[in-house]
Formats: C-alpha cells, sequence, structure tokens
C-alpha cells in the first residue's frame, strides 16, 4: 500500500496550514502520518515536531528491527512517547492530534490521539471511517461520524499529545484488503465537509470548491 497523493486546504480563517503530513518507507514497511495542531500556541510546530520525529527514527530503524509487525509497533510508539517526553516541554501550552498509520505486509497498524481519522474507501467511494474521534462527545468512543460532526461539542479533546496530558494513544490492527483504498484525514475533512463534498473531493482528488474556516487535508493510500 503506497500513498497515492496529499491534498491539503488552509482554512479560510486560519493565518496558517497547521495540518502536517508526511510518509517514509524501510525494507518493505511504510510509515504515515498526518497531525492536526490545535489553536494553542505552538502546536504548529508541535504538530510539525511530531511528524518529523516519528519519520526519521523510522528511517533509521535496522532492517533487522522491523521484522514483524509487533516490533515495528513497539519502536514507534517509543518515539512517539520521545515527543511526549522529550519534545512537547519545548511547547508547553500547545497540544495535536495525531494519526500513525503503519504497513507491514498484510497487516495494518493504526495509532492515534485526537481527532485525525482513518478510513477505508468503499466501492462506491463513500468512507467507512475505522478511528473514533476522541472528543468529549465521544468518550465512550460509540457515537457515528455524522452525529460528532453536527455537534460543537467536538472541538473539545479529551486525549491527544500534549506535555499536560498523559500520551495515551488508540491502537488498532486491521487486516488490508487487496484493492482497498485508505484515507487519512484530519477533522477539517470528515467534520467541516459534507458527505458528498468529501466524495467530490476524493473523486476529484481536490479541494478546490471545498471552502473551510478549519484546514482541510487528506491523505488517499492504495496498492
Amino acid at each position: 500500500m503506497t500513498l497515492h497523493l496529499t491534498v491539503t486546504r488552509q482554512g479560510t480563517n486560519r493565518t496558517e496550514n497547521r495540518d502536517i503530513t508526511g510518509s517514509a518507507h524501510n525494507t518493505g514497511v511504510y510509515l504515515y502520518v498526518i497531525a492536526d495542531g490545535t489553536s494553542k500556541l505552538g502546536s504548529s510546530e508541535l504538530a510539525r515536531t511530531l511528524a518529523q520525529h516519528v519519520l526519521t527514527s523510522f528511517s533509521r530503524v535496522h532492517p533487522s528491527d522491523i521484522s514483524c509487525p509487533d516490533k515495528t509497533l513497539e519502536l514507534t510508539l517509543i518515539s512517539l512517547n520521545e515527543v511526549r517526553s522529550t519534545l512537547c516541554s519545548n511547547y508547553p501550552v500547545a497540544s495535536t492530534s495525531y494519526l500513525v498509520l503503519l504497513v507491514h505486509g498484510q497487516t495494518a497498524i493504526s495509532i492515534h490521539a485526537g481527532d485525525c481519522c482513518l478510513g477505508r474507501i468503499e466501492e462506491d467511494l463513500s468512507v467507512n471511517w475505522l478511528s473514533p474521534p476522541h472528543c468529549v462527545l465521544n468518550w465512550k468512543g460509540d457515537q457515528s461520524h455524522d452525529h460528532i460532526a453536527s455537534s460543537p461539542a467536538r472541538k473539545t479533546l479529551w486525549n491527544c499529545m500534549s506535555y499536560r496530558r498523559p500520551h495515551e494513544p488508540h491502537i488498532q490492527s486491521l487486516q488490508t484488503i487487496p484493492d482497498t483504498k485508505w484515507i487519512l484525514a484530519t477533522d477539517g475533512f470528515w467534520a467541516e465537509l459534507s458527505t458528498e463534498k468529501q466524495l467530490n473531493a476524493i473523486a476529484s482528488q481536490s479541494l478546490d470548491d471545498c471552502p473551510s474556516e478549519d484546514d482541510i487535508t487528506f491523505m488517499l493510500l492504495q496498492p
């Protein structure tokens, strides 16, 4: 599964795009990351620092140390914990959502904190969102993305990467299905855009017709 494209658009009321993406490859294993800095001071820098540290750490791992999915997951969690323990202190009030996707053969492992989400694109181009957003409205993890998107409460996160919070990512292991396309997206995509606009953006591979106050970013992966 390889990166097909990344599309991003700065929000209409933003002075900068705080969405960050990146990818890396190491001996047949792929790592993708998407992060969304909040409005708090330094959050854009924290999102960028997180992505850069995780990607650089992964790229430097010796091939023998990522010979199985469990080992790759362990090393990725170590690099994320290093962000929390040694780098977050440089941005004491900042916070960022993130999602990391590891693709190791037929196994995909997502690691996320916050409201960046992983989805599977079905045959009709609809998106089956697989990651539970970590907002107060969804503290039980049982609310649909459509319901969450319609509520102002979704903006308040109970879990993210921050110096002021413990690091408690949600980990999910999935078996990849041949010919399946995947999407990684910030909440600007799955929550701010209507389903119709999401489908149009995926089909056109563009956000030109999708103005939004929030930054919007999505990454498409395909076999």
